[in-house]
């Protein structure tokens, strides 16, 4: 459905950059477990969703996803407990930059030192991208905000993390990939 492939894209994507890692995953804003289904192949990594809705939480457990219930400002983990945290089809209905701040703080609370932050941006250089969100704005149902990709590396940087990955979702050219979904490393020197 063309609705959704771009959210498919993204999951895609971002599953194919994580190939090579293993360990404790959170996937944050889950839903119904999409990344999951794209990395069970994998050996060695165990991934846990995490969602505020139980209905979505429901449809992910009945995948084999492990769940729990909370929301990426405040989520049922100790600190340090995961290798990875994903955040996958969710940051761009975060309204500006300082609303990303106490998101990203509680991802760099549940992973450990040298683990990861997996998220995704929709790439406001777009010019298909910014007109979509201006219409789907027009609505006033929720927001959906595109971001330029080098703002979210220095929020970032700022937290103490260095970007190791950025792949273009679609056509690798800055003003024609629909989004990026970026890698970054807690506490690497940058």
């Amino acid at each position: 459905m063309l609705l959704n492939y771009l959210p498919e894209k993204t999951v895609r994507t971002a599953a194919a950059l994580l190939m090579n890692y293993t360990g404790k995953v959170a996937d944050i804003a889950c839903g119904k477990g999409p990344l999951l289904k794209e990395l069970s192949p994998l050996n060695g990594t165990k991934i846990i969703g995490v969602d505020q809705s139980w209905q979505q939480l429901s449809e992910a457990n009945s995948t084999g996803m492990a769940v729990a219930l909370g929301n990426i400002l405040v989520m049922p983990f100790k600190s340090s407990a995961f290798d990875m945290a994903v955040c996958l089809n969710t940051l761009y209905n975060f309204t500006s930059l300082s609303e990303f701040n106490p998101a990203f703080g509680e991802m760099l609370r549940i992973i450990h030192d040298s683990g990861k932050i997996v998220i995704d941006i929709r790439n406001r250089r777009n010019p298909v991208i910014r007109i979509k969100n201006w219409l789907h704005n027009r609505k006033k149902l929720f927001p959906t905000i595109p971001y330029i990709p080098e703002d979210i590396i220095r929020a970032l940087q700022a937290a103490g993390c260095r970007l190791v990955q950025k792949k273009a979702v679609g056509i690798n050219n800055r003003y024609l990939a629909w989004g990026y979904v970026m890698i970054f490393e807690k506490g690497a020197e940058h």
